[in-house]
């Protein structure tokens, strides 16, 4: 078989990648805190001379676009939004993770949750607020007071795009350690909107589209032709 369909398809692989990643920004182009993913990929060595040289020639990387969304005020003070490089840290069952998302509440327990109900972490683990306090204030560097008084201090993380792994909506898992988020300001009554430009969001899946209906139409000419030299060179003399 012809490297030329391996090539094809590997290149077909890396559009539908990027195909998915685009209608999934398009999705949550109005989801608070959502930072877009960014697909990367190498062109195919057209010189291949064997299929596994020609599928490992298109290299695939999937990352998190780092650049913040516009801030919109809200006058809510546990609205939270990051100024800056960094994240949230929250509890989960499946563990530690990270979030863009500042759109917190406080659940009967008196915690400070995300709106799935997680925790939200300080340096000294989730944060609690008391029960009746008349007012609530986040200063810039993430502490915490009531009615005057310190209640704790959100932790920040700060992290690589390559280092982050989505675990839907504006959820992370990460690998490896991060770093102080500290550079990030924390702006209350405040919430980052979408990151995600929609008209240059449509552009691309579009383009998208039409790059992988042509790949498409590559493999099956590939097959066509391949088709034909079999039936006609290996037909009886």
């Amino acid at each position: 078989m012809s490297s030329g369909v391996y090539i094809a398809a590997a290149g077909a692989v890396a559009q539908s990648m990027a195909l998915d990643a685009t209608a999934n920004n398009i999705a949550n182009a109005s989801t608070d805190g959502f930072h877009a993913d960014r697909v990367t990929f190498k062109e195919a060595l057209t010189s291949a001379r064997s299929a596994d040289v020609a599928m490992a020639s298109v290299a695939t990387a999937k990352g998190v676009d780092g650049s913040n969304g516009a801030l919109m005020q809200t006058g809510n003070p546990l609205d939270l939004a990051l100024d800056g490089d960094g994240y949230f840290k929250v509890q989960t069952p499946n563990g530690e993770r990270y979030t863009r998302a500042g759109n917190f509440q406080v659940d009967g327990n008196h915690q400070l949750t995300t709106l799935d109900g997680f925790p939200v972490l300080g340096q000294g683990g989730p944060i609690t607020l008391p029960a009746n306090a008349a007012t609530i204030a986040v200063a810039d560097d993430g502490t915490i007071s009531a009615d005057g008084n310190q209640v704790g201090k959100l932790e920040l993380a700060k992290f690589a795009p390559t280092q982050l792994t989505r675990e839907g909506g504006s959820l992370f898992s990460a690998s490896g350690q991060p770093a102080s988020g500290d550079s990030a300001k924390v702006r209350s009554g405040m919430l980052e909107a979408s990151n995600v430009n929609v008209v240059h969001g449509v552009v691309d899946l579009v383009k998208i589209s039409r790059t992988y209906e042509t790949l498409m139409r590559m493999i099956q000419g590939y097959h066509d032709v391949e088709t034909r030299a079999a039936r006609e060179l290996g037909g009886p003399k």
